[in-house]
């Protein structure tokens, strides 16, 4: 899969990068035991190249992620995030994203918004969730370029 929006940041420590989870973590095993790959928090480090920030999995030539079929849940998710907020976990849109701009507000948008909240409903993800509460972050700091769609209210 060739990203073109994703997967590159304004600087090496952004927010936007994924963090792993414990399932993340397990999934990768031998591509993350490197302290070159994540940093501290648990976040998937950068590469600068021209001026730009890419994730370290992404081929900046191609735009093709190294690791897609194994890629972290936050970057199969994105461009939805969710974002640990002194309320709750809420699930949120990344406006930014070109593939969000060209496809919202239509049908296809809010029918994958209603397939999320049947996701988000199954045990399975509860749980993977529930267990994996580390790998959420705060983007209550770029709210104008998030839109709310729906809380999480089991977590």
């Amino acid at each position: 899969m060739k990203c073109q929006g994703c997967c590159r940041y304004k600087q090496d420590y952004s927010a936007w990068r994924p963090k792993l989870g414990a399932e993340d973590k397990k999934e990768l095993g031998l591509l993350i035991t490197s302290r070159d790959v994540l940093d501290g928090y648990g976040y998937i480090k950068t590469i600068q190249n021209c001026g730009e920030h890419f994730c370290k999995f992404l081929n900046a030539k191609t735009n093709e992620c190294g690791i897609y079929s194994k890629r972290p849940f936050e970057c199969s998710f994105y461009p939805f995030v969710l974002s640990q907020t002194p309320e709750g976990v809420k699930v949120y849109v990344h406006l930014s994203c070109p593939y969000v701009q060209d496809h919202l507000p239509r049908a296809v948008f809010d029918s994958h918004v209603a397939y999320l909240k049947e996701f988000f409903r199954s045990p399975e993800i509860r749980e993977f969730l529930s267990s994996n509460k580390q790998m959420f972050h705060d983007y209550t700091s770029y709210a104008p370029e998030l839109l709310h769609l729906f809380d999480l209210t089991f977590l």
